[in-house]
Order: structure tokens, then sequence, then C-alpha cells
């Protein structure tokens, strides 16, 4: 997953009293405001606007609130984990992900600054991007700015997964004239599959059940309509049946969870 991550510092006009002694607020009407000027961007250069996301505003107003209670601008604060972490706390499935943060005096002047500096302006008009989530916390020092931005990818079970995978071999065998072969239910898969995410290694020979396997093969996916290669070479495998198990999970290689998929095929 590429990740874009940028802080922008703007000065600040008044410092007022320590923000310790007043607690924060949450500023719902600077979030909306910076929403719909980022939008207003996008739209006037024909780029699809933006949608707001409340699991991502939720990761934002987190980070703000961090910011503001130690007083720092930055992307990874002691102890908080980095960005793809905490999109995976909120449970969104995503492939791309940026964040923007500043601290200033008000969100027009945050977002005419963050336009102004070529990285923050890039993340804000991102074709990729289709999501956002904003958190602005309000002290008396001024306002902590969080824009957290995604491409989230739809929502999908496991059974979904593995309907998707079996559709896609199915197209893959129909495009070279070769007829589909009948799915066979093999929920011990989804165990297989589960394991390979605990070691965080793919492993095609988990697929091995019995000896009237023809073939196996092993594979992760984050957008289910993409067809990975090894998929691509199974069409032609000499068979006449085929299982698929899936396993939705996280691992040391992926912070944020993907698809652990096993297809097998039968002699």
């Amino acid at each position: 997953m590429r990740r874009r991550a940028l802080t922008i510092l703007i000065p600040l006009l008044l410092v007022a009293a320590a923000f310790a002694r007043s607690g924060p607020t949450f500023d719902s009407q600077a979030e909306q405001q910076i929403f719909q000027l980022v939008n207003r961007e996008r739209h006037s250069r024909g780029l699809s606007t933006l949608v707001f996301d409340e699991r991502l505003q939720r990761a934002a107003r987190k980070h703000s609130l961090l910011m503001a209670d130690t007083g720092e601008v930055e992307h990874q604060l002691a102890g908080e984990p980095k960005l793809s972490l905490r999109l995976g706390e909120v449970a969104l499935r995503y492939d791309v992900s940026g964040e923007n943060v500043a601290r200033t005096s008000g969100a027009a002047r945050a977002h005419t600054a963050l336009m102004n500096s070529p990285g923050h302006r890039a993340n804000i008009l991102d074709a990729q991007f289709n999501a956002i989530g904003i958190g602005v916390v309000d002290t008396p020092d001024g306002i902590y700015v969080t824009q957290d931005f995604a491409r989230r990818l739809p929502t999908a079970s496991v059974d979904d997964a593995e309907m998707r995978v079996a559709l896609n071999l199915d197209r893959l065998r129909k495009a070279i004239g070769l007829t589909p072969w009948p799915r066979i239910p093999a929920p011990e898969l989804r165990n297989r599959a589960c394991k390979m995410a605990e070691r965080d290694n793919l492993n095609p020979k988990a697929g091995l059940l019995s000896t009237k396997i023809s073939n196996s093969v092993a594979f992760t996916a984050i957008d289910l309509t993409q067809v990975p290669e090894s998929l691509e070479r199974l069409k032609i495998s000499p068979s006449s049946a085929f299982s698929v198990g899936a396993c939705y999970r996280a691992s040391a290689t992926y912070d944020n969870p993907v698809f652990w998929v096993i297809v097998v095929t039968y002699f």
C-alpha cells in the first residue's frame, strides 16, 4: 500500500493560556469547513469529490487530540501506532492512504497553507483517494488539524472473498474456451489460510490436503477485483474441480488486514 504523510506547522498569531488548563474541544464546524474547501478544490479541477468517512474521522480526531495534548505536530507521536495501524484500528478496508497535519489559527488559514505546500496539495488533489476524515481540536493555542485520506475498498466478508475468487477463476477459463470447474466446499482451507496469516508466510503446500489434489496456489489480496498471476496460471491446470479457502487477517507484513487465499484443484 502506498502511504504519504506530510506535516505543516504554521506560526500562530496569538499564544494563549496553556492547553492543559482548559482542555480540548472538537471543532465540528471547522471540520466541515475544511471538508467543503477540500472538495471545492477537487471539483474545480475536475476531480471526484471525497466522501466524508466517520471511521477516518475517528482516526483523525484521535491523532489531533494527541497532538494537542503534547503540543507537537507530527504524524507519529511517542507510543502511538503508525498511520496504517491507526486506520486498521477503525476497521477501514483501503489500499492507499495519506495524511496531512497542521496547527494554525483557523480552518480557512489551515486550508490555504496546506494548498500552498506542494506535498500537502498533492494529498488534497490525489485522484486515487475517494474518502477523507478530518479531526480538528480547538485549544487556546489554536487548532490542531489532521486530514486522513484513503481509497476505501468495498466491505467484503470471507464468503464474499471466496466467491469472488471462484468467479474470477470461472471467468479466466471461459475466456480461453474452457469449461468452468465445479466448486467443492472445503471449510478446512479457511483454517489453513489463517495459519498462513499467523505465520506471515504464503505457502501453497498448505492446501495439499490429500493425494487427490492436482495443484495448489496461495496469494494475498486487498482488492478482490484484481486477478493474481498465480490464479492466471491455475486456469489451465489438468483438473476436474476446485476449492477455495480465505482468511481476513493482519500480519507482520500487512499492518492493515488482507485476504489470505488458498485455491486447490483436484484430479
